[in-house]
């Protein structure tokens, strides 16, 4: 096996055999999220070897992740996110998007495996998979509307593909959780077990027994016509408008 993790060791990544393993590892903050460990996630995307098959997301702890941490708001520095987002969010957001579309883009399978809170830009990081597998105890849940945002991580798209417009629309506005069981019934989910690994490893060993090139390929044809890759641009324009909103007139 051959590990790494970013410099501040908030993700770790490991490669095992045919597999890469990325894993959130700020437990002692439910696997708050930052600009950085961003950066640090399409520094993984990009390096994954042509060999690797797989590619494993989880968080480390009780909880998947609580989304953004909310401490990087409160950071009102000229170099801060506040400062990034009022001078050019365009381009703040699609720097943003790359850590989550990198996975959606890759063309090894992309499985996550969440438990407890699964938040925010913690959804839209399990939105970006292949096969999603859940804990029983897992909930999930978009709430930028309640201050004020909207969604702008990719994610919208792939949850409409999932559960549909209406109930979309209802779990965003509302704030509400959805479980792991409401998850798998309406297909987000693909399976539930308590033991997360031993469900990964069942997977993987079905999809060993797939043609490499096939899987690729299919892949390819159902993003290709997966409404998901039309969200992107979407988020960032409503986002920029919501933001211009709320700080005055910013520079698109």
């Amino acid at each position: 096996m051959t590990a790494m993790s970013s410099p501040n060791g908030y993700i770790r990544s490991e490669l095992d055999g045919d597999v890469l393993r990325v894993a959130l590892n700020r437990p002692e903050v439910r696997n708050a999220q930052t600009p950085q460990m961003w950066q640090h996630l399409v520094q993984i995307a990009e390096s994954v070897s042509p060999q690797t098959r797989f590619v494993v997301l989880t968080g480390q702890g009780v909880d998947f992740s609580a989304g953004l941490d909310r401490s990087v708001l409160a950071d009102t520095g000229p170099e801060g996110m506040i400062a990034a987002l009022q001078g050019d969010p365009e381009a703040f957001i699609t720097t943003a998007q790359r850590a989550f579309r990198a996975w959606s883009e890759l063309p090894q399978v992309v499985i996550a495996a969440v438990q407890g809170n699964v938040i925010g830009a913690g959804f839209q990081l399990a939105l970006a998979r292949d096969v999603l597998i859940a804990a029983p105890g897992a909930r999930f849940a978009l709430r930028a509307p309640s201050i004020g945002l909207v969604p702008d991580l990719g994610g919208t798209g792939a949850l409409i593909d999932s559960i549909g417009y209406r109930r979309t629309f209802a779990l965003c506005a509302t704030g509400a959780f959805l479980s792991a069981q409401d998850a798998a019934a309406a297909g987000l989910v693909h399976t539930m077990d308590e033991d997360l690994t031993s469900a990964v490893e069942s997977i993987l060993a079905t999809l060993r027994g797939v043609d490499a090139g096939s899987l690729a390929d299919l892949k390819k044809l159902l993003r290709a016509v997966a409404h998901d890759l039309d969200s992107w641009g979407d988020e960032r324009r409503i986002q920029v408008q919501r933001l211009q909103s709320l700080f005055g007139q910013v520079r698109s």
